[in-house]
């Protein structure tokens, strides 16, 4: 349906809100990342953009629709999790919808063997990037490691490397939470795209 009002929660560059609002939905931003957000905003120009926390953020709604993709991976608390899931809810008007993609616990632990992954791509300065990303399951928490290495147009090396953690979620964990945080008519299925180490899910503000 169209015009409906949608949060989009943790947009990071707004690629899918910019699909959201060309298909006529009155779209709002947020984010915890100042620089994604401006990426966001200027693809989606007339959407209202708010630089803010997932689970407590300054907004007062109400939506007709909260989506939320691979953010709640980065809460790795009880606590945040708790808290996100209750900050849609109060965004969210009664009968809302809730969309959310997340990791699926025992397919991403499958795939987290520490095994190097690269890809390489040539950019339109003649840049050379070399993306390698290792992936290790500790304390039921995913650790990746990810290194950039750019090899520019005079051939000079710049390197960039980055620590997160993730932690992936099951289904109960989502039935579970979800229900504590007052949705119900909970749906969940493999991530979009056929996906198997995802997870999305629907769920309705009762």
């Amino acid at each position: 349906m169209t015009g409906t009002t949608l949060l989009d929660a943790g947009c990071g560059t707004g690629r899918h809100a910019a699909a959201f609002c060309d298909r006529g939905h009155q779209v709002t931003l947020l984010d915890a990342s100042a620089k994604l957000l401006t990426i966001a905003a200027g693809r989606c120009p007339a959407s209202p953009a708010h630089h803010d926390d997932v689970c407590d953020p300054a907004l007062t709604g109400p939506f007709d629709v909260v989506t939320c993709r691979g953010v709640l991976n980065d809460l790795v608390s009880d606590e945040e999790r708790d808290a996100a899931l209750r900050s849609f809810a109060r965004l969210l008007r009664p009968g809302g919808l809730l969309a959310l993609d997340v990791r699926e616990a025992d397919r991403s632990r499958a795939g987290a063997d520490g095994r190097p992954r690269t890809k390489t791509a040539t950019l339109s300065s003649g840049a050379i990037v070399t993306f390698t990303s290792r992936t290790h399951w500790r304390d039921d928490c995913l650790d990746v490691t990810e290194r950039h290495e750019e090899v520019d147009s005079q051939g000079t090396t710049h390197v960039h490397e980055y620590l997160f953690r993730m932690r992936a979620w099951t289904v109960e964990e989502v039935r579970d939470r979800l229900t504590s945080a007052g949705f119900k008519d909970i749906v969940v299925g493999p991530g979009v795209g056929g996906r198997t180490d995802r997870l999305f899910i629907t769920a309705v503000l009762g």
